[in-house]
C-alpha cells in the first residue's frame, strides 16, 4: 500500500528525503512553479464490470518533494474504456508546486460500492514542459492475468499541461 507507493515515489523523485526537512526556511522561489493543465482523454481502460461499461474519472494530485499532497483536482465521470473530457471539464491548476515534486494521476471507476482504481502513474514535475504539450502516460500493468497468463495493460491517460516557473526580480 502506502509504504510501497512512497518507496516508488522516492525512486521517481530520485531522493530518499526532502532536502528542506531540517531547515526552518521554505524552498527557494526558483524551485517553485505553477502547474497548469487538463485531462484530455483515457484510452484502453480495463472494464471491471460484469455488466455495463466502466465509469472512469481521474484524480490529479501535485506532490511536494517528499511525496506529500500539495493540491488535488478531479474530473467528472465518463462512460466507457475510451473517453474524452472537453474544455473546462477536467482542468487542474496548482500554484506554488515544487519543481522537485511530482504529479500523481490515478484513474478510478465509479462503482455502487467502493470505487476501484483502474491505473495510476507518477510523473516528475521537472519533466513537464514550459510550453503546453500533450503527454500520454501509461497506467501500468494489471494484476490480473489474461488467458495466456500475461499481465494486461491498464490503458493510458493523456494530459495537456505546462509549467510556469516563478520569477522573482529584486
Amino acid at each position: 500500500g502506502s509504504l510501497r507507493h512512497r518507496e516508488g515515489l522516492k525512486a521517481v523523485l530520485g531522493r530518499s528525503s526532502c532536502p528542506y526537512r531540517n531547515t526552518s526556511s521554505p524552498p527557494s522561489a526558483s524551485t517553485m512553479a505553477t502547474l497548469i493543465g487538463r485531462v484530455v482523454r483515457c484510452n484502453g481502460l480495463p472494464n471491471e464490470h460484469l455488466f455495463g461499461k466502466a465509469d472512469p474519472y481521474v484524480i490529479v494530485k501535485a506532490l511536494d518533494a517528499s511525496g506529500n499532497p500539495a493540491g488535488e483536482s478531479r474530473t467528472s465521470h465518463k462512460k466507457g474504456s475510451d473517453c474524452t473530457w472537453e474544455g473546462d471539464e477536467a482542468v487542474f491548476n496548482f500554484a506554488d508546486v515544487n519543481l522537485d515534486g511530482a504529479l500523481h494521476v490515478s484513474v478510478w471507476d465509479k462503482d455502487l460500492g467502493p470505487d476501484d482504481v483502474l491505473g495510476e502513474v507518477t510523473w516528475p514535475i521537472k519533466l513537464v514542459p514550459f510550453e503546453e504539450s500533450e503527454i500520454t502516460l501509461s497506467l501500468g500493468l494489471s494484476r490480473k492475468l489474461d488467458h495466456a497468463g500475461k499481465k494486461t495493460p491498464n490503458g493510458t491517460v493523456t494530459l495537456s499541461m505546462k509549467v510556469d516557473a516563478h520569477h522573482h526580480w529584486l
